[in-house]
C-alpha cells in the first residue's frame, strides 16, 4: 500500500453546507477581486466575520489557492472538482496516474487560523471534518484525513476528535503553537492522551496558527513564517515530558523537510540536559514515536545516520503549487540511485503506515 502522507484539500462552498444552522449566516464567502491589482492571479479570498484569506499583502502573510474562483486554480493541471473533493472520482483517477493507493488529506484555508470567535472557529472545523469524513466514506477509505480541532478549548477539541474518529480520520493536525501556547504546554496533554487513546497521531503541519507571530512577517515571507513554528513545535514538544507520560503518542512533522533535524537534535539535548523531562530524542525517532516528512533535494543517507530510516514519510502536497509539490513522487523516489530500494519502500509504506496506525 502506497501512502501520500501530506495531500491537501481547496476548501469549497460545498464544504460549509455543512455548517451548523446557527453559524449558515456567518459562513465563508468567496469574493471575486479584480486581476489588475497586486493580488494578480490570486484573485478571490474568503470572507469570514470581517477579514479576508489569503492575506497576499502586508504584515501577516498567508497563501494558498482558495477559493478556487481564483484564477490560480483553474491555471493549475487538476480539476477543480478534484482540488476541492466535490469530485471524489477525479480525485481517486489522479491518484491512480501516480500509483497512490492512499492520501492523508490537510486543509488549505484552516493551515491559518480563521476567527477569533472559538464558537465559529469549532463550528468551521466540525464542517470541514464533516466534508472530510464524506470523502473518506465515498472514496472507499482511500481517501483519509487529519482532523481539525478548536485547540483553545482542550474539551471540545476532545470530543471533536472522538466524532472525527468515526468518519474517517488517520490524525489530528495542529500548527507548530496551538494560538498562543507552545505545543509542550502541559495543559495540551489531556488532548494529546485522548488522540493517543484514538490511535491518532498529531500531525504538526506547515501553518499559521499563531496571529502574533504570523504578524511579525510581511506577506512576501509567508512560506518562512508557516515553516518556522514547525521547527519550534519540535523543540517543545521533545524538550516537554509529553512522551514519556503518554506512552502511545505519536507526532509527525509535515511540510518542513528535515534538514533541520540534526541542528534541532543537537538543541533539544542541549535543553534536555537542563530539564531533564524527556529522554534523548533518538530514541522517540527509534522507536515509532516521531515522523518527519522527506524532500527530495535533502541529503536523506546523512540524517538517516543520526535518526535512522524508520521515521521517514512521504508527500505529494497534492494539489498545492508550492516548493513542497511532488508530482510523481513514487516514481522520483523509487529512480534515485543515491537510496537504497529498502528504505523508498519504507518511506512509501511502512513508515507511513506506522505513523497513522493503518
Amino acid at each position: 500500500m502506497i501512502i501520500d502522507a501530506d495531500a491537501h484539500v481547496e476548501e469549497s462552498e460545498a464544504m460549509f453546507d455543512r455548517l451548523a444552522k446557527e453559524f449558515r449566516p456567518r459562513r465563508p464567502l468567496p469574493v471575486r477581486l479584480a486581476s489588475d491589482t497586486v493580488y494578480g492571479k490570486y484573485n478571490a479570498v474568503w470572507l469570514i466575520d470581517g477579514e479576508t484569506y489569503p492575506k497576499l499583502v502586508g504584515k501577516g502573510g498567508t497563501i494558498f489557492r482558495t477559493p478556487t474562483i481564483m484564477e490560480a486554480a483553474s491555471l493549475k493541471r487538476e480539476s477543480i472538482g478534484a482540488q476541492e473533493l466535490t469530485d471524489v472520482v477525479a480525485r481517486i483517477r489522479d491518484m491512480d496516474k501516480v500509483k497512490i493507493d492512499t492520501q492523508i488529506v490537510f486543509p488549505s484555508l484552516f493551515l491559518t487560523v480563521t476567527s477569533e470567535d472559538l464558537r465559529l472557529e469549532a463550528a468551521l472545523l466540525r464542517a470541514y471534518n464533516s466534508f472530510l469524513g464524506e470523502c473518506a466514506t465515498a472514496s472507499k477509505s482511500r481517501i483519509r484525513f487529519a482532523a481539525l480541532v478548536p485547540i483553545r478549548d482542550v474539551g471540545e477539541s476532545i470530543k471533536e476528535i472522538k466524532r472525527a474518529a468515526t468518519i474517517g480520520a488517520a490524525a489530528v493536525m495542529l500548527q507548530g503553537m496551538a494560538w498562543d501556547k507552545l505545543l509542550g504546554d502541559e495543559s495540551l496533554f489531556p488532548f494529546y492522551q485522548a488522540a493517543a487513546d484514538l490511535n491518532l497521531p498529531i500531525c504538526v503541519h506547515l501553518g499559521w496558527g499563531c496571529p502574533a507571530l504570523t504578524d511579525i512577517f510581511d506577506a512576501s515571507t509567508n512560506f518562512y513564517s508557516a515553516i518556522l513554528p514547525v521547527v519550534m513545535g519540535f523543540n517543545s514538544i521533545m524538550t516537554s515530558a509529553a512522551f514519556e507520560k503518554i506512552p502511545n503518542l505519536r507526532f509527525g512533522f509535515l511540510e518542513a523537510g528535515a534538514a533541520w533535524i540534526p541542528f534541532l537534535i543537537k538543541q533539544v539535548r542541549r535543553d534536555n540536559a537542563r530539564q531533564k523531562k524527556a529522554k534523548d530524542p533518538i530514541e522517540y525517532f527509534k522507536t515509532g514515536r516521531v515522523f518527519v516528512t522527506a524532500e527530495p533535494d535533502e541529503d536523506l543517507n546523512g540524517i538517516t545516520q543520526i535518526v535512522g530510516e524508520d521515521s521517514f514519510v512521504l508527500g505529494s502536497d497534492y494539489p498545492h503549487g508550492d516548493p513542497s509539490r511532488q508530482e510523481d513522487m513514487v516514481a522520483e523516489f523509487r529512480e534515485r540511485t543515491d537510496l537504497s530500494q529498502r528504505m523508498v519502500e519504507k518511506m512509501l509504506s511502512d513508515n507511513p503506515r506506522r505513523l497513522y496506525g493503518l
